[in-house]
């Protein structure tokens, strides 16, 4: 089939779904189809993306900090040192905010002082950051080479409240930021590399006289670990929003933008991570808009499902999201969510979302620059296809198999690399030719000198000899 029959079956499938478009640097991804995204590439002009400044607004925090400690925390960032703020409570998170404000800090930072409280995968955190430091294009997606080129040079403080963040991951960020400084919250020390590092604590409440629905809503927020709003802990656990604000008055757990979220370590239990599931599920057949801002939930629980080899449930979750964060530009997440479903189709052996998880993942491996990966785990996903005679899933990794080879090889470099093969084969042509008439001349010239007696045959070939040579020159 060629390539414009290739996109034009596409072309009828897409207008079964909504799509959406994103730009990378060479190429285009169209997302939305049931089949898998789909790759074409496009004429390649230099971009760039407009700086702009952080916008920091933080809501003011009733924890009090210690003068002294927010004035050591500021010293050691004002001398470029990154630091590691923790302790139980909300005082890390006090702290941590109460350096945003600090003018010093400002006037340090020309590039400014960004706060993130997501606890989002390492790529996404750079994806984050980028798009405060330059205006994106919604349908625009920074390359990798284009995110270490903006970021390189930019002097910022950048405030994390990351409870899953690793030190190797620090290390990736610090190297994509080498002339910034951070500031980490924790509840324990968990950053050796931070030489740095501030204990901070606050009065603790009561736990011994909370009722058995308020241990309940502690339980769900210490197993879940990550905020929740008012309505997903009352479906959950069953808890009311007076006994909500009254853990709130024991200084238990605290409530931001409408999110409840647990500041401690307390008891958790495996069962409400059964119960949250069953809360997704019933939650994400409601096609709600909301996914991505619920994200922390959401992969939370399709990671516990994973590790609970409760793969139907793995895959519906995942086919209802993923579109979502390709379309945000979360690709850590995408990329780990597409991961998940491609192991549980092959726990229950469904081999049609198999080759669906393998031509999202070799698409995403390709725009990511992993050329090799990506049109080999395209291979992979066709020639499931093929084996299932899926006519339309076919032709969408046939597509991108041609578009891949489009992009490495374009049509110009096809041409000029067979002209230039075609002007070297001429001159090795010549070369050889002349080679061989000088060869035979010279055998010629000594057979004249050994018998007098050929001098018309050797006249005869000085003749040829000299036709040659006048070809060639």
């Amino acid at each position: 089939m060629s390539h414009s029959a290739l996109f034009s079956t596409i072309e009828t499938a897409l207008r079964h779904n909504p799509v959406a478009r994103l730009m990378l640097e060479e190429c285009e991804l169209l997302i939305g189809s049931e089949s898998g995204v789909v790759l074409r590439a496009i004429s390649a002009e230099a971009r760039s993306f407009e700086p702009i400044m952080p916008v920091v607004s933080l809501p003011l925090s009733e924890c009090l900090i210690n003068e002294i400690v927010i004035s050591q925390a500021s010293t050691a960032l004002q001398a470029q040192r990154s630091i590691e703020i923790y302790g139980t409570g909300f005082a890390t998170i006090a702290l941590l905010r109460s350096l945003a404000e600090q003018s010093e800090l400002r006037n340090c930072y020309p590039h400014g002082i960004l706060y993130l409280d997501k606890t989002d995968p390492v790529e996404d955190l750079v994806q984050t950051i980028f798009e405060q430091f330059y205006r994106v294009a919604l349908d625009e997606k920074p390359s990798k080479a284009e995110l270490r080129s903006g970021l390189c040079d930019r002097q910022a403080l950048i405030l994390l409240d990351h409870s899953t963040l690793t030190p190797s991951e620090l290390n990736q960020l610090e190297q994509l930021l080498p002339n910034s400084t951070f500031a980490i919250a924790s509840i324990e020390r968990r950053f050796s590399q931070i030489d740095c590092a501030i204990e901070v604590s606050d009065p603790k409440g009561d736990l011994h006289i909370v009722s058995e629905s308020e241990n309940s809503a502690l339980e769900l927020l210490a197993t879940i670990g990550v905020s929740l709003k008012a309505e997903q802990i009352r479906a959950i656990a069953n808890v009311s929003n007076s006994e909500l604000n009254r853990l709130i008055d024991l200084k238990v757990i605290r409530v931001e933008q409408e999110r409840y979220k647990l500041q401690r370590n307390y008891q958790s239990s495996e069962a409400w991570m059964e119960k949250a599931l069953v809360y997704v599920l019933d939650w994400l057949r409601t096609r709600p808009d909301a996914i991505v801002q619920e994200r922390e939930l959401l992969i939370i629980t399709v990671q516990w499902a994973a590790k609970q080899r409760r793969s139907s449930e793995v895959i519906e979750i995942v086919r209802s999201i993923e579109t979502a964060f390709a379309i945000a530009k979360l690709w850590g997440t995408w990329s780990n969510l597409l991961r998940w479903s491609l192991a549980a189709a092959w726990a229950v052996e469904d081999e049609a979302i198999e080759a669906w998880a393998l031509h999202q993942l070799g698409t995403l491996a390709f725009c990511q620059q992993e050329i090799t990966t990506g049109y080999d785990t395209l291979r992979d996903a066709l020639a499931l296809r093929t084996d299932l005679n899926d006519q339309t899933a076919i032709v969408f990794s046939q597509h991108n198999l041609a578009e891949i080879k489009a992009l490495i090889v374009p049509v110009n470099s096809k041409n000029s690399l067979r002209t230039h093969q075609r002007h070297f084969y001429w001159i090795v042509g010549i070369i050889c030719a002349i080679a061989v008439s000088v060869s035979i001349g010279v055998s010629i010239l000594n057979a004249q000198h050994q018998s007098p007696r050929r001098n018309d045959r050797s006249s005869l070939s000085r003749i040829a000899f000299e036709l040659v040579l006048s070809r060639f020159s």
